[in-house]
């Protein structure tokens, strides 16, 4: 059994805690979770000591007193991702001590509650521009050029993870700066100048695509970085193209011209959307960064409605068949002007 000794908290507090954790450890919890759990009571001890002038104890616990929590946590510049870890514990917490018939289930419906107002007010989880700098950095010193380009294709694209698994090469427009992606419908979505060369890179590493002995790609400015005014359009001899003779071996499980290749392949032939799922938990892992394929998806469309403000764009190029899935962009971008908070993706 673990032991505790936190001086913020009664000797009973402690041993009680001590039986959470192996609880969770019985559940099958990882270890990251416990440590994580076990940092966020520590805070909330921390917290009751100095505000209180007591020692912690779980009776002590109402939505008031979670609300008061909050509040502090979030006053003290903590960011929106580790508001809401520090309710998530709270609530798996309070639903154990209710179990243990320690705390009431009408409180522990309160402090239910209370969480599920704090994720609806906070909306869809977006990933501050720190945040992207560090998953990229990340990505680019430890990731192969196919993780590479999986990331940036993802962040830079807003296309869904199940979209992205059933890319062909031949859906790589280099000239256009575009991806067509055929689900639900087929549509154009624009692929930065960034993630085009990312793209290009890891083809060329797969033996598919002619590139020069410089290694040096040349495209078309095609969104995000640099600004289209600022460079010529290339030469479209000079762009990225199939090779005719490709050096790649056919990946297990496809036929059919190179064209048709899957864009995103493993060892056993055309990547799975839980194969995307986790290059982007690995390289968020190293980065510390709360990401998933979804997250990478809300990011871009926040970025894409902070630049235009418009619903009916980001409807299309997300692949929605409404605008209304988007307001929630609009109502998170509202909020954080009132607050005076600014949260934009990088690119």
């Amino acid at each position: 059994m673990t032991t505790l000794s936190n001086r913020f908290a009664t000797i009973e507090e402690n041993r009680r805690f001590e039986r959470f954790l192996d609880w969770l450890a019985r559940r099958g919890r990882r270890a990251s979770t416990v440590r994580s759990y076990t940092s966020d009571w520590q805070a909330l001890t921390i917290w009751y000591r100095r505000s209180k002038n007591a020692r912690f104890t779980a009776e002590a616990l109402d939505a008031d007193l979670l609300g008061d929590w909050r509040s502090a946590v979030r006053d003290k510049g903590r960011s929106p991702s580790t508001v809401l870890r520090r309710m998530a514990f709270a609530r798996t917490y309070c639903a154990w001590l209710a179990q243990q018939g320690v705390m009431e289930d009408a409180t522990n419906a309160d402090l239910r509650e209370e969480v599920r107002l704090v994720r609806a007010a906070r909306g869809p989880r977006i990933l501050e521009p720190e945040e992207v700098h560090r998953l990229l950095e990340q990505v680019d010193s430890r990731g192969c050029l196919r993780d590479q380009a999986i990331v940036y294709v993802l962040l830079d694209s807003g296309v869904r993870v199940s979209d992205l698994v059933k890319l062909h090469i031949g859906d790589v427009d280099f000239g256009r700066g575009e991806l067509v992606v055929r689900q639900p419908h087929e549509r154009r979505v624009p692929l930065p100048t960034r993630s085009a060369r990312k793209l290009a890179w890891s083809l060329g590493e797969r033996g598919l695509l002619e590139l020069p002995e410089s290694g040096e790609i040349v495209l078309p400015a095609s969104g995000g970085w640099p600004p289209k005014h600022l460079v010529e359009p290339p030469h479209p001899e000079a762009l990225p193209r199939l090779s005719e003779t490709p050096t790649s071996p056919m990946p297990f499980g496809v036929r059919g011209s190179p064209e048709t290749w899957p864009l995103f392949v493993g060892e056993r032939g055309r990547l799975s959307v839980n194969g995307v799922q986790r290059v982007v938990r690995k390289h968020a892992a190293f980065a510390r960064v709360e990401a998933t394929p979804q997250v990478l998806r809300h990011t871009f469309a926040f970025g894409f409605y902070t630049r235009t403000r418009d619903l009916v764009a980001l409807a299309e190029v997300l692949g929605n068949a409404s605008v209304e899935s988007g307001r929630v962009y609009a109502q998170l971008a509202e909020r954080l002007a009132e607050e005076g908070t600014t949260l934009h993706a990088t690119g």
